[in-house]
Order: structure tokens, then sequence, then C-alpha cells
């Protein structure tokens, strides 16, 4: 079904189409399924940050701690702007927050810290 919506429509749609698909799947599907869809669009386009969001929506809602930390991890190594970043080390803060894992939620906010001192210079 995804490969035929994608030869139907302009390009310029296709990453919002297999978005859309990524999440049917998490929702209604086979989430490792959807998992992938959001790596090969990402492994596209890096910098695309809604996609990054819902990514890590999608793989929060399905409680996968260590999965959701990893995908943090990735998300803050990225090469992004301050302001942008300081959007994804507050998530990441946050989720180690509600998962009671605050030793864990201060390494972020040092990781945060070094960023915001290393992109300061």
């Amino acid at each position: 079904l995804l490969t035929k919506a994608l030869k139907s429509l302009p390009k310029h749609k296709h990453v919002r189409t297999i978005s859309h698909f990524a999440q049917l799947e998490y929702k209604h599907g086979e989430p490792a399924k959807g998992a992938t869809m959001f790596e090969n669009v990402l492994t596209s386009y890096p910098g695309r940050l809604d996609l990054w969001s819902v990514y890590l929506d999608k793989t929060i809602a399905q409680g996968d701690h260590e999965q959701t930390r990893l995908l943090m991890d990735r998300v803050v190594g990225l090469k992004l702007p301050v302001k942008k970043m300081k959007f994804f080390f507050k998530r990441y803060i946050d989720f180690e927050v509600q998962q009671g894992e605050e030793e864990r939620a201060e390494k972020v906010r040092k990781l945060a810290r070094d960023f915001i001192e290393s992109s300061d210079q």
C-alpha cells in the first residue's frame, strides 16, 4: 500500500506519507516495522526534528525505556543549534524524572551543560 501511495504522490509528500504510515504501524500494526520506517527516513533526513519528535513519542508510548534512552542519546548527539537542542534535552530530562531515574536525569543535565558550554566557544 505504501509503495502504491508513494508512486502516485509527488516527491515532496513522500516523507510525510512515510511518517504517517509508520505512525499507523505503531498504532495498529507492528511497532518494529514502524520503527524501521522511521529509521529509514531519518537516515536520509537526519535534520527533520519533527520526525525525531514523533518517533520519540511513539517509542515512549511503547514503554520500551531502554530503546527510548538509546534514541534520546542519538538525538542529543546531533549537531543542531542550541535552541533546538534545548527542546530535546528538556524532554530527555523529563523522561528520566518520570521514570524515577534522578541519577540519569542529572547525567543528562550535565550533558546539556557541556553542550551549551561547547557551543558558546
